[in-house]
């Protein structure tokens, strides 16, 4: 598992972000192709509900607890099959259909291993998902895709395109702190993020290492209760 970003310790302000987030430690990115997404995608159909079925049926005998989004990403496969990016495990399984879902809970994510009957490959670099799912709450369907777009021309910019990869999302939960950026492997979440707070993300965290603690609103495998405790030590801490 990818350690966290460095932090920079800034007072925090008095309606503070942390402790927004509930606790996951896998996240499971299912690559559709489209950002028109059912309302509740658990219960919209398809393939989506079919993992979500998959994984709920054995959530008991996980290893670890799963969330589910799916993204824009268009895959590689026909369109009864589908790409799954998986982290912090980086990994991305290519051309998944609705047979294949109880061999990757059953292996990944009961057994805790490699799907290695399922083809596969190892995600490199750096990938910032956004909630573009205006179906959910049009808060994020306004916020989100001027965001991609400003992330992708200021990564451009800095040269950082090809290593750092920029999604659309179904909801993440927390749509009252749109624009809601996740930044992965390391698991960190940003909320009430602006345009103008683009270039910092982008020279601060993904170029630079530093978690933007104005904006921070908890990071994967951190109960509500530890990311509030976390962001009390940056309170009264020396500034960096």
């Amino acid at each position: 598992m990818s350690q966290p970003p460095t932090i920079e310790t800034i007072p925090l302000e008095t309606d503070s972000l942390p402790g927004t987030v509930k606790l996951y430690q896998r996240h499971l990115f299912v690559c559709t192709g489209r950002a028109d997404w059912p309302d509740r995608i658990e219960v919209g159909g398809g393939f989506l509900q079919a993992l979500s079925e998959a994984v709920q049926a054995r959530a008991g005998a996980l290893s670890l607890k799963v969330k589910i989004t799916a993204c824009d990403d268009p895959g590689s496969g026909p369109g009864t099959a589908h790409d799954i990016l998986v982290f912090p495990d980086a990994v991305r399984y290519r051309e998944v259909q609705e047979v294949d879902l109880p061999v990757l809970v059953e292996d990944h994510l009961v057994g805790n291993r490699l799907a290695t009957g399922l083809r596969h490959e190892t995600l490199t670099g750096q990938h910032v998902f956004v909630c573009i799912h205006g179906r959910r709450d049009q808060r994020c369907g306004d916020c989100g895709p001027p965001l991609i777009e400003r992330f992708k021309a200021l990564l451009a910019d800095h040269h950082l395109a090809d290593h750092v990869a920029v999604y659309g999302t179904s909801h993440v939960g927390g749509h009252r702190f749109a624009g809601n950026v996740l930044i992965y492997p390391d698991g960190c979440w940003y909320g009430r993020v602006t345009l103008d707070d683009v270039p910092r993300i982008i020279e601060q965290h993904l170029a630079g290492g530093t978690m933007v603690t104005t904006l921070w609103r908890g990071q994967m495998g951190l109960s509500p209760e530890q990311q509030l405790r976390q962001a009390e030590t940056w309170i009264d801490s020396p500034k960096s």
